[in-house]
């Protein structure tokens, strides 16, 4: 019995071993899956729920068209344009396709390329082209690459036509210009910035470029295996576009202006000009021309110089035009009136070591301010400023926005320098127009006042602000900025200007059908050393009709070589312009020849 016991128990040891052992064995693996499954659902849980997410969503980005621009009639200014970005999946082409397929591509894009640039050098563009897109296609491991944009609807049809089933487009706008350099310096240009996103420089492209702007839209949406979106909350593309702006800019006006003031620069051999036309009862600019200027389309290749607006950044010394500021200063603090006479006018006048003359150094005893103004007498001027006091002249400058940004919707728009003391030697000089600078929208703003009854008028640029998502539309109210002098110190000065315009040493371009009030103005350039009396600028600003003006207009050229002098180049192209103008608004005579 004892034996067979023994036997028993040397028979079920190794049995009991192994069960031990399998139990341990799926304990072991229990406890690895029970880890792993710990591992994936706690630790890796975030990182599994975004691949998951990666896999089933997709971020649609959109962004809509960039808002137009448009003339006050409504026809476009600046508009947009579909075109599209050439690319190619090199990983696809035969390498022995590679030569006639460049050789094939570079032909159309040139084609393209000579109708839009100005300045075109076919062999040279030919060769940096050709070695562009072989670099492009020859680089290793480049499933996508882009070749070339914009490619416009005419070259990506002619591209198309090759059947190449690895080259594609992708659509996109860009800017385009229905009138292709006209008022480029108004408009500015669109250009990138240093994240490669579209930014709007200069201009109405500048100085609106938040209205101007298209909104984007980003969404994260559920899509099947194929990527294919299951949900529709995507926005429609013209939902997202900018808003559009409808300039109180003319067409007809425009296109005078631009024509006349290069026919203008080139008769009177001048190295620049501007002219520039409001309403100076709404003050509303209705047109405004500058030369040089460039093309918006290409402006890569111009100066970028000529992307200034130079009527509303480059500050001058205005000379006589000035002079009716002075004037009207001192008639409204009644300090004078049109026939005061000048006491000491029979000489020049001297500053310590400064001689202060006349234009044409002849001198007139006891003239009256009203045949100052006529005769452009520098020393006049001086004792007019000298009744009102250095003190009151600023005050009376600062009301009529000498050296104030204008608040215009143009990027570009500063105030230019104020001397807040004068010495005697500076109050004389300011008085007709040296020593203190302005702009040339400046000085329209300001003498715009005397045009408008004394009310000075914010100049505008606008006339509504359209919104193409909430169909609204903001209209651009003409906006009072103060009461500079008053109406009745107006009504004198306009008939001083007429007497200027028509007795003045520009009498000779005065037209007898329209009552013109004008003044002309010579001014010398200054530099570092001084004056250079060799070079002026030349300009005539005036309104008409007189006594209820349905324009206004500055006309100004930078270095005359005909003459110097202003009613010898300015003053006569202000009359041939405004033949245009009455014409354009409907003007009738006001007197009889």
């Amino acid at each position: 019995m004892r034996r067979h016991l023994r036997t028993q128990t040397k028979v079920i040891t190794p049995i009991y071993h192994r069960v031990h052992f399998f139990l341990g064995v799926i304990l072991v693996i229990f406890t690895i899956i029970i880890a792993r499954l710990f591992y994936w659902q706690i630790i890796k849980h975030a990182e599994l729920e975004a691949v998951a997410q990666a896999q089933y969503q997709r971020t649609y980005l959109q962004s809509g068209e960039r808002g137009e621009i448009y003339f006050a009639d409504g026809q476009p200014l600046v508009t947009n344009q579909e075109v599209y970005r050439l690319f190619a999946q090199p990983h696809l082409i035969p390498k022995e396709d590679i030569a006639s397929l460049v050789r094939e591509l570079t032909q159309l894009i040139i084609t393209q390329i000579k109708t839009d640039q100005v300045a075109f050098n076919q062999d040279e563009e030919q060769k940096i082209l050709e070695s562009s897109l072989i670099q492009k296609l020859t680089k290793p491991k480049i499933k996508w690459v882009s070749l070339y944009q914009p490619i416009n609807a005419e070259t990506k049809t002619a591209i198309e036509a090759l059947n190449y089933p690895y080259l594609g487009f992708d659509k996109y706008f860009q800017r385009y210009y229905p009138e292709a350099s006209l008022a480029a310096q108004l408009v500015g240009f669109v250009g990138k910035n240093s994240q490669g996103e579209d930014v709007g420089y200069f201009g109405l492209e500048g100085g609106m470029h938040q209205e101007l702007k298209p909104r984007s839209s980003e969404e994260n949406l559920t899509a099947d295996a194929k990527g294919i979106a299951l949900e529709s909350t995507v926005l429609e593309a013209d939902q997202l576009d900018g808003r559009n702006v409808t300039t109180s800019i003319q067409r007809s006006i425009q296109y005078s202006l631009e024509k006349q003031l290069r026919q203008g620069i080139e008769k009177y051999g001048a190295k620049a000009g501007e002219i520039i036309v409001t309403d100076p009862k709404t003050g509303k600019i209705l047109g405004m021309a500058s030369w040089p200027n460039f093309d918006p389309r290409t402006f890569y290749q111009f100066d970028p110089e000529f992307y200034r607006n130079p009527s509303l950044s480059a500050a001058y010394e205005p000379g006589s035009t000035f002079k009716l500021l002075t004037v009207a200063s001192a008639l409204d603090a009644r300090v004078i009136t049109p026939n005061t006479t000048c006491p000491n006018c029979a000489g020049p006048r001297q500053f310590g070591q400064f001689t202060i003359k006349t234009w044409n150094d002849q001198y007139t005893p006891n003239i009256t301010v009203t045949e100052a103004l006529a005769k452009s007498d520098n020393v006049a001027m001086i004792y007019v400023a000298e009744a009102l006091g250095a003190e009151k002249f600023r005050e009376y400058l600062k009301n009529f926005g000498i050296g104030s940004p204008l608040g215009i919707d143009l990027q570009g728009d500063s105030g230019t320098p104020f001397k807040e003391s004068w010495a005697p030697v500076e109050l004389a000089t300011v008085s007709f127009g040296q020593g203190i600078f302005t702009t040339s929208l400046q000085l329209v703003q300001a003498v715009g006042a005397i045009a408008n009854n004394g009310e000075m008028m914010q100049l505008q640029i606008l006339n509504h602000v359209d919104d193409p998502i909430s169909q609204s539309s903001i209209e651009i109210e003409p906006k009072s900025i103060r009461q500079v002098i008053s109406p009745e110190t107006a009504t004198l000065m306009k008939k001083m200007m007429v007497e200027a315009a028509s007795q003045g040493e520009a009498q000779w371009t005065y037209q007898p059908d329209h009552t013109v009030a004008g003044k002309t103005g010579t001014s010398q350039v200054a530099n570092p050393g001084g004056y250079d009396s060799t070079k002026t600028i030349a300009s005539f600003i005036g309104f008409a009709p007189a006594d209820q003006p349905k324009f206004l207009m500055l006309i100004k050229l930078i270095e005359p070589s005909t003459s110097p002098w202003a009613a010898e180049t300015a003053a006569p192209l202000w009359y041939t312009v405004a033949e245009d103008l009455y014409l354009l608004l409907n003007i009738p005579p006001d007197k009889t020849p």
